[in-house]
């Protein structure tokens, strides 16, 4: 099976913002390609109307031409059982696909030929075929390059109007990002699951069992043969769907409390069974299991110099807080490592000096949240310390630490997730009010 990597160089926003990493995880929706000779769709297949999205007409060739493309995805074969389940499933990703558009047209938001073509090409190298080749392949198997093409544009049609709308008043706090960061700590050592899902929206409570009936028949997909992360690009309405589902490696109690003991239970490679929760349906796929590594080690090295004041052997508080003012005004003295020598001679303290360079990974945890983010040639706040007060240095720092990789990492995640959730809600708003006519 062949795989699809698209990589966009830019994001068209109204902003002029030219790089945006949740339009191009949108773009990556694109489908996994697999080759399976089918027939194309017969002149009795494709006259008609099978629904009318406010003044947008989906023929019925526009409807079988999509589910042809979605059998040749995931490899199924192609019955006529097979495409009566995946008409209704179909229709409703197509209705979603009309919806997007017709924003994009209220928003003014175009997606140039060029683009287009510089995806499909870029979908083609990634497949490692020649010029032509995805283009061919279509064919081969019955498909229209153009309705690869449609796909493309509303996806991206639909990030730039998302960013358009959301993505200014979208913001990540640092404490936002700590609170990942001690919850991937605190996992070390616990069990963790490589998982992936598919996630069908209940947005309106009379319509649960219609939407359950549709998770139910991807379910059946699955058993049958076709590709998890094929089924999740397409109808997954989670940020995950981008990523064929992966949901990556996920802690014990990360999940709502009933997909987390589902998955629990899970052997490794197996699907459940639809999964409710507050918001929808969910299907969980367990890929592997593993014990939490925690934070990785960080590549940084430092040149660390340091001054020790020691307390006398019969000291009180007074005194404590005496030499403690005394290592602040030191500290606050000291304007690169030089200034640190000397303060170190006047320390008269066989403690105080150069500490060596050091991987900062291997210091006592106190001393790392000090150096953490500590300006180079900057003292830090004075610690207490065995005996007495300190200070540090850092003269020189090399590398990069983890937390420096870490940490826009899981920003990128949390603005995705955010935005997701955004162009979910103003999908369902689009759906609710418009004219909606299904005639099949």
């Amino acid at each position: 099976m062949f795989k699809s990597s698209i990589s966009l160089k830019r994001a068209r926003l109204a902003s002029s913002v030219r790089k945006n990493t949740w339009r191009h995880v949108v773009l990556s929706t694109l489908m996994a390609l697999a080759i399976t000779l089918l027939p194309l769709p017969t002149a009795a297949q494709t006259l008609g109307i099978a629904a009318v999205v406010n003044d947008d007409v989906i023929s019925l060739y526009d409807l079988q031409a999509r589910m042809l493309m979605l059998i040749v995805t995931s490899n199924q074969k192609d019955t006529p059982e097979l495409r009566r389940r995946l008409t209704q499933q179909v229709l409703n990703s197509l209705i979603d696909e009309k919806l997007k558009m017709q924003e994009a047209k209220r928003l003014d938001i175009r997606v140039p030929t060029e683009e287009l073509e510089r995806t499909f090409a870029d979908m083609e190298a990634g497949n490692n075929l020649p010029k032509g080749g995805l283009t061919e392949f279509l064919a081969k198997n019955g498909v229209d390059r153009l309705v690869l093409l449609d796909q493309i544009e509303a996806t991206i049609a639909w990030a730039d109007s998302i960013n358009m709308l959301f993505r200014g008043q979208t913001t990540i706090s640092e404490e936002e990002i700590d609170e990942v960061v001690n919850a991937i700590n605190e996992g070390k050592g616990k069990p963790e699951y490589l998982t992936a899902e598919i996630f069908l929206p209940v947005n309106n409570p009379a319509k649960a069992n219609e939407v359950l009936n549709n998770a139910r028949r991807l379910v059946d997909q699955l058993k049958n043969g076709a590709g998890f992360s094929v089924l999740a690009r397409n109808y997954s309405q989670s940020a995950s769907a981008a990523v064929g589902g992966d949901l990556g490696w996920v802690r014990q109690g990360q999940l709502p409390q009933e997909l987390d003991k589902t998955l629990i239970s899970l052997r490794k490679g197996e699907i459940s069974e639809p999964l409710r929760s507050v918001s929808g349906y969910h299907i969980i796929f367990k890929r592997d299991d593993r014990i939490g590594q925690g934070i990785p080690l960080s590549q940084e090295k430092i040149d660390l110099r340091q001054v020790f004041l020691p307390l006398g052997a019969t000291t009180n508080e007074s005194d404590q807080a005496s030499l403690m003012e005394k290592a602040k005004t030191m500290a606050a003295g000291a304007s690169g490592c030089s200034d640190m020598e000397k303060l170190e001679a006047e320390s008269d303290s066989p403690l105080s000096g150069s500490l060596g360079v050091v991987e900062t990974s291997s210091l006592p945890e106190p001393i790392q949240k000090v150096v953490k983010g500590l300006p180079v040639g900057t003292a830090s706040e004075p610690i207490p310390s065995d005996g007495g007060i300190i200070f540090l240095m850092i003269c020189k720092r090399t590398g990069t630490s983890a937390l420096e990789i870490l940490r826009p990492q899981i920003k990128q995640r949390l603005m995705t997730e955010r935005l997701d959730n955004a162009a979910r809600g103003h999908l369902r708003d689009l759906r609710q009010a418009a004219f909606l006519d299904i005639r099949i």
